[in-house]
């Protein structure tokens, strides 16, 4: 007999192998973990995000001002039309992608979920296979108070959230939510 899950020669009767049955129970066991310890997501500021757009500001004011001494007043019109709608999109997409992602840490496990558009996405890690939570921060977040929360897990490329790990970008307070992640995982949780 072989295991129906992995395919390794079984040594007794049964369906699977110790393994994967192993494997099984530390699911469940992590399914019947439903203490939520910390929740968050990505933050969205317009004002925040209106300096991330700066280069379209910048082309549309030079833009308006060549159509201003064209004397074109048809044009203008039609510019600034392009350009609300334009914003208007960016700023739209990039509320969506700030609701989109959360971060819920329960006592034995962590779980990203990311829901955008046809894109569902979630990853369950264990406190155990955790490698490195971080963040970084650019200057623009400096200023806002914001920053970028990295979570690298086993299996994860090196300086990447690819495969088991995840990102959260514009995280608010992200010293004192990192601090706080490192109360929750502690050494006693690994």
């Amino acid at each position: 007999m072989k295991c129906r899950i992995c395919g390794a020669p079984l040594k007794k009767e049964g369906d699977i192998c110790t393994n994967c049955y192993k494997k099984y129970q530390e699911e469940e066991e992590l399914k019947k973990d439903t203490k939520e310890v910390l929740k968050f997501n990505g933050k969205y500021s317009i004002a925040y995000e209106f300096t991330k757009y700066a280069w379209i500001i910048a082309i549309f004011i030079l833009s308006s001002i060549v159509c201003i001494s064209a004397g074109g007043i048809l044009e203008e019109f039609l510019l600034i039309l392009i350009f609300v709608i334009l914003m208007g999109f960016l700023l739209f997409i990039d509320k969506r992608l700030a609701i989109a992602r959360k971060v819920v840490f329960y006592e034995k496990k962590v779980v990203y979920t990311f829901n955008f558009l046809f894109i569902n996405t979630e990853k369950v890690v264990k406190y155990s296979d955790l490698t490195d939570v971080t963040y970084y921060q650019t200057f623009r977040q400096k200023r806002f108070g914001y920053g970028d929360l990295c979570v690298y897990a086993k299996g994860a490329f090196p300086g990447t959230t690819l495969l088991n790990g995840f990102q959260i970008k514009n995280v608010e307070n992200v010293k004192e939510v990192l601090e706080a992640i490192g109360q929750i995982i502690g050494p006693n949780n690994k």
